[in-house]
């Protein structure tokens, strides 16, 4: 599971003063997004979103509860 650290939490200002310090970032890990102090969005790289994508809908396709897609990305 993704837990928020110092490394993987920005806010809107960081978006706005570095966005492409943040798309390098979202390359390693997924990055949490902040709004006052509140987690608002998470920031994926395409490869990551499609590659979950493709997980959700394969899953769907063979009837597997979404529960169960979730627990194998938990780490």
């Amino acid at each position: 599971m993704l837990i928020p650290t110092t490394k993987n939490v920005k806010t809107i200002t960081d978006m706005r003063e570095d966005a492409l310090g943040l798309l390098n970032l979202v390359q390693k890990e997924p990055v949490y997004i902040f709004h006052r102090s509140k987690p608002q969005a998470v920031l994926l790289s395409i490869d990551k979103f499609i590659s979950l994508r493709n997980a959700i809908n394969d899953c769907e396709d063979k009837g597997i509860p979404l529960s169960v897609v979730a627990s194998k990305y938990k780490k």
